[in-house]
């Protein structure tokens, strides 16, 4: 199939370009002579990049990359890293555990699954599907690893922008999985009775998050410490953080028990989950310029 082309966007992109491997700012005058586009065009393009943070305007009127976009390319540097990195270490994991795992990394307001991995000799089920480059909002009450460890202004922003009801619990919880290490996503019985018809059914990857999502929605958020006890626990995910160099977290190590587990084996692949985020967060200080 022939690839219809799209002007518009090749305009966007020559100008990015140029701008990347300048020697300095460019003037606007300079940008229409490199890319024989119009005044008016490069212009109106300018002022849309430089509205989202992609090209900054100086005080003389000349162009120059914006911070949001030199921000994009230094975390998908870093995520190139991670990503070659985690393959192997979530393999081990997977092994070690016998359940399924992956990689989850935050760009922006967005949350990415980038590498999973299945113990040896188990096939992927459709949940496990999800994980070739599924992505959600970060937004409440999912992702909470990734705002446990936020400074309180950006946790208190995140919780405002949840349902007033959840708002309480969810600064509870956020406490409690820093003070744990790991958030533990909660199973009810609707979700199990649900999941499993999902899997019967194999529904596609996409509609399968979206229900996640929901569920998460209504269920009741996460285990504060006196609700976990010496009960069996049921328990979707467990998610560990992974930290950079400046100590914020832009990733999370997930394993999947998608079912009940006794407190001494929540404790195991909490220290697991825990244990190999901790690795990949030293391998993120180790490669960071």
């Amino acid at each position: 199939m022939t690839r219809s082309p799209s002007p518009p966007t090749a305009r966007v992109v020559e100008i990015i370009e140029i701008l990347g491997i300048a020697d300095g700012p460019l003037s606007l005058a300079d940008i229409v002579r490199r890319t024989g586009h119009s005044r008016a065009t490069a212009h109106a393009i300018l002022g849309e990049l430089t509205a989202r943070g992609w090209t900054t305007r100086l005080p003389d009127g000349s162009y120059s990359l914006g911070g949001r976009l030199v921000g994009l390319a230094v975390a998908i540097s870093r995520a190139d890293h991670l990503t070659r990195r985690a393959g192997p270490v979530l393999d081990a994991l997977a092994e070690q555990v016998g359940l399924h795992c992956f990689l989850a990394r935050r760009v922006g307001d967005e949350i990415t699954i980038v590498v999973g991995s299945a113990p040896p000799g188990r096939a992927p089920g459709s949940a496990e599907l999800l994980t070739a480059n599924a992505r959600m909002p970060l937004r409440p009450p999912a992702c909470r690893e990734f705002l446990a460890w936020a400074p309180p202004a950006e946790r208190a922003s995140w919780i405002a922008t949840a349902p007033a009801p959840l708002r309480t619990r969810l600064a509870l919880v956020l406490d409690a999985i820093r003070d744990r290490g790991a958030s533990i996503e909660r199973m009810t019985d609707d979700h199990v009775a649900l999941m499993a018809t999902l899997d019967s059914l194999k529904v596609p990857a996409g509609v399968r998050l979206r229900v996640d999502e929901l569920l998460e929605q209504i269920s009741t958020i996460d285990y504060l410490p006196d609700e976990l006890g010496d009960n069996t626990i049921a328990a979707v995910t467990i998610g560990a953080p992974v930290f950079d160099a400046a100590g914020a977290v832009h990733a999370s190590v997930v394993v999947c028990p998608r079912g009940h587990v006794d407190r001494t084996e929540l404790d195991r692949l909490v220290d697991a989950a825990r244990g190999c985020a901790a690795g990949l967060s030293e391998h993120c200080r180790a490669v960071s310029p």
